[in-house]
């Protein structure tokens, strides 16, 4: 996983502990082996792509040490200079577990605890490790199983409020055909709870859903849809996808909700564990250093972690809204304007900072004045940017240009433009961008995932405001969206 929070969150570990060196390692349960998530080291230039996949099954100390953390749940210390893959690292070397735990499904099951991987620090500054930094590295691990197992939406029910007003029974299912996870909605449908930790063929009805999980892993499309009646003799429309890990995502739908609707929704749930991670892991970080006190040159660490958790509280907020007037799309109901005057280049800065880590991978160029007012709704205008920011990003390879501008057309107008160095778009397909629900190109679907609704969107927040959307493209070159709104809206 290549994940720039996950960078972002091994750099604060090594600097809240004082090391030179941190790494977090996931544990690969099919091979045994350590696989490098994210890498830093302010001695020796270490990366993550400078280190390979270590093989636990040897009898090297790194690997022992590793196995004893493992099997006790609890840190383990080298006091001389340790060999990870073909590199060396300077002692103390400290190893912690990462462990992901869930609550029992049931008052008489123990809670569940499954270890997938380690977090490794070295070079301590000062020499040696105490039990502040033991129970700091325990905390932080906690954080770091959080985004280990993001793909597997383990804390489904963290997110569940956010999807109140859509009606979409949500499973996953493991490769194992086990059920990992299952909001509410899929409870009432298969008319069992809980569901998770039983197996599909244990809660199938008719044998409808073996059928359908079988079916998706042996197509080789990756999706699979099918009726499926409950025991109360209810009708409802179930679609199945698998991931890239050979699990399955089941949804369910009473109502004609369509299908890219559904994957909306699996799409905001991934999205919206970025933020309530980072947020819950910063603020449990905090609480940790308080109670062991708080040192002068913890202050600055401090209001970042701070800093973050808001920024992230702010993106969370919009991508919630962002789901529920999607919702009223659907039903074919107009998008409702909360009209304010406000510095659109503030707005600009704001959707930056939030996408700093997602945008990490590119050169960025803004061009825009210092100020810029205009009137209208200020969290949908910034989800333009975003929008258009995450489209150019997805869509262009990493160390490509992104330029954003804002600008006046004219007295009356200004523009929200985008410009990547990506794909780009056929000629024939440009028309059929964000006005055709589901709709993406042949050349989209190959360089990544999405489901074409975000244009959409796009494009009802610019004419609900009274403006419109562009796009310029090239095949090959890349492509440039922008938006064209009024600076001033209408009275009432």
């Amino acid at each position: 996983m290549r994940s720039a929070i996950l960078n972002r969150f091994v750099q604060k570990v090594a600097q809240i502990i004082q090391t030179e060196g941190a790494a977090c390692f996931s544990l690969g349960v099919a091979d045994n082996r350590l696989h490098p998530q994210a890498v830093v080291s302010r001695r020796d230039g270490i990366t993550r792509d400078s280190l390979g996949h270590v093989d636990l099954d040897t009898t090297l100390p790194f690997s022992k040490a590793v196995c004893d953390a493992l099997a006790r749940k609890g840190p383990v210390v080298l006091t001389e200079a340790t060999r990870i893959d073909e590199l060396t690292v300077q002692p103390p070397v400290l190893v912690m577990p990462i462990v992901w735990e869930r609550e029992p499904l049931e008052s008489e099951e123990e809670p569940v605890q499954r270890p997938v991987g380690v977090l490794t620090l070295w070079e301590k500054r000062g020499g040696q490790y105490d039990e502040d930094d033991y129970k700091l590295a325990e905390t932080l691990s906690g954080q770091a199983a959080a985004l280990l197992v993001e793909e597997q939406l383990d804390e489904f029910d963290d997110i569940q409020a956010a999807f109140s007003t859509v009606p979409v029974g949500l499973m996953l299912v493991s490769a194992t055909d086990e059920v990992l996870v299952a909001n509410a909605a899929a409870m009432h449908v298969i008319g069992l709870d809980p569901l998770q930790g039983r197996s599909i063929q244990g809660i199938d009805y008719g044998e409808q859903l073996t059928e359908l999980v079988a079916e998706v892993r042996a197509n080789g499309q990756g999706t699979a849809t099918a009726s499926f009646t409950s025991r109360n003799n209810e009708t409802f429309a179930a679609s199945a996808q698998m991931t890239q890990e050979g699990q399955v995502i089941l949804a369910f739908t009473q109502n004609p909700f369509s299908t890219a609707a559904e994957e909306l929704t699996g799409q905001v749930a991934h999205e919206l564990r970025t933020p309530l991670t980072v947020i819950q892991g910063n603020l449990q970080t905090i609480e940790v250093m308080i109670d062991g006190g708080i040192q002068p040159e913890d202050q600055e660490i401090i209001e970042e972690f701070i800093s973050t958790a808001l920024i992230q509280s702010a993106r969370m907020f919009r991508l919630i809204a962002e789901t529920l007037n999607i919702s009223r799309i659907h039903a074919g109901k107009e998008l409702e304007l909360e009209v304010e005057e406000f510095d659109l280049i503030e707005a600009l800065n704001q959707i930056l900072t939030e996408l700093a880590d997602y945008l990490m991978a590119h050169n960025l160029d803004v061009e825009a004045p210092d100020e810029l007012i205009i009137e209208g709704d200020r969290g949908k205008i910034i989800s333009i940017f975003d929008n258009f920011l995450k489209n150019a990003a997805k869509y262009s390879d990493t160390g490509t240009t992104i330029t954003v501008r804002v600008y006046e057309v004219d007295d009356d107008h200004v523009a929200i433009e985008v410009t990547d160095q990506g794909i780009g778009i056929p000629p024939d397909a440009l028309e059929k961008i964000g006005k055709e629900a589901g709709f993406r190109t042949d050349l989209s679907k190959k360089q990544a995932g999405g489901i074409g609704l975000g244009m959409v969107y796009t494009r009802r927040v610019t004419e609900a405001h009274g403006g419109r959307m562009e796009i310029e493209s090239t095949v090959g070159e890349g492509s440039t969206f922008r938006s064209i709104i009024p600076k001033r809206q209408p009275e009432g």
